[in-house]
């Protein structure tokens, strides 16, 4: 069995999803591994935080974030992204920590 990856993504961030979404649509066999929750970042921010973007510049995949507020909070950041990784279907392996990383040389 062939269970190499194009594309190993640490980190399950809007940036690890959004590699994960580009890694999807070229075809690619990817993986994100994240070492905490779900953008697991944005779950450690302030409960009542308010994002200094307005939600249309937090936007990935071309899925449409829809906020009730001019700039969104932390809590509508948060289902947001993980619509988007439900809804594609991304291959990611949540409490996983990347403790080291070795090339190994494949032959062709």
């Amino acid at each position: 069995m062939d269970n190499l990856l194009d594309v190993l993504i640490i980190g399950g961030g809007p940036i690890g999803l959004s590699c994960g979404l580009a890694a999807q649509q070229k075809g690619l066999r990817y993986l994100i591994i994240e070492k905490g929750s779900l953008v697991d970042s944005l779950y450690h921010y302030p409960v009542n935080m308010t994002f200094f973007s307005t939600s249309e510049k937090l936007e990935i995949g071309a899925v449409p974030f829809v906020s009730n507020n001019n700039k969104p909070t932390r809590n509508e950041a948060l289902e947001y992204y993980r619509r988007v990784a439900v809804s594609a279907n991304l291959s990611i392996n949540l409490y996983e920590e990347v403790t080291d990383i070795k090339k190994k040389k494949v032959n062709s």
